[in-house]
């Protein structure tokens, strides 16, 4: 594992970078951020979206950082995961990862809560039933109930190995054309141009084409702990209906609106989802 995490940390707050290998077979890299005077004991378990890469939530996960243990998973369809030809990217496959990772790292009396972000909250709606030991909060930031992929980008996605590279900069054009308003939010562009820029091409197609049948179906309102669903209401690329039908359907859930991705992934995000579970 060669990328450096030290700029992610002040004075006071040590990292770690792991591969921690699962039952599931696959190996999953683990950051660790902890502040080396305890601020707070519960730690925070942060599952980013599809394919994202670290820097889209660097000014969020600094402010966790200085307060609480921060547990980040890079979950199995990312680039560095260790995975083989067998192993799926589907929802269900995603979120047993999760799972066996929260069941072994977590015993009776830890304290922890979870915030994910698009696919990584989905993944922890899908995951509370199966957690031996639930979080005490979970924080989900502008989750999917679908996946709602074109049908001609599932299909580009069967030879992604082989189109993928050409066809890259026709993709940044399309979001900016058709699936993201720059001048309400320039930062979910951004975000994506990054996605794009460092995904694992056939990865991220095999993805694409496993998520795109997954609906959400009964595990909200299993839900038992309060909850917060934040949503973006300038974000067009994801669906403000699906947050506010998952926020309805979770009992004691709160709903905010941050309006923009440049909000939902800054400095401010980290404030408000330590406010939450003070």
């Amino acid at each position: 594992m060669q990328q450096d995490f030290s700029d992610y940390y002040f004075d006071g707050t040590d990292y770690v970078a792991e591969y921690v290998a699962l039952p599931t077979r696959v190996s999953l890299l683990i950051l660790t951020f902890t502040p080396q005077v305890t601020v707070s004991t519960k730690t925070i378990v942060f599952i980013p979206g599809l394919a994202s890469v670290t820097d889209n939530f660097k000014d969020t996960v600094i402010d966790l950082a200085r307060h609480h243990k921060v547990v980040y998973i890079e979950t199995r369809e990312k680039k560095s995961a260790t995975v083989d030809r067998k192993h799926g990217f589907t929802v269900d496959e995603i979120t047993e990862d999760v799972v066996q990772y929260v069941n072994e790292k977590f015993s009776a009396g830890d304290s922890y809560v979870m915030a994910g972000y698009s696919l990584g909250a989905t993944v922890i709606a899908e995951a509370f039933t199966r957690l031996r030991h639930k979080p005490e909060k979970i924080i989900l930031i502008e989750p999917n109930s679908t996946f709602k992929f074109p049908g001609w980008l599932a299909m580009l996605a069967r030879f992604s190995g082989i189109v993928y590279t050409p066809l890259k900069p026709f993709l940044k054009w399309y979001m900016r054309r058709f699936r993201i308003n720059i001048k309400e939010d320039y930062e979910m562009y951004r975000i994506n141009c990054r996605i794009l820029d460092a995904a694992e091409p056939v990865r991220l197609g095999r993805a694409i084409r496993a998520l795109r049948p997954y609906v959400m179906d009964g595990c909200l309102e299993a839900i038992t702990v309060p909850s917060m669903v934040v949503v973006a209401s300038k974000d067009i690329f994801h669906s403000h209906g699906e947050g506010s039908y998952i926020s309805e359907r979770i009992m004691n859930c709160r709903k905010l609106d941050m309006h923009d991705n440049r909000q939902t992934h800054s400095a401010e995000m980290g404030r408000v989802i330590r406010d939450f579970i003070s």
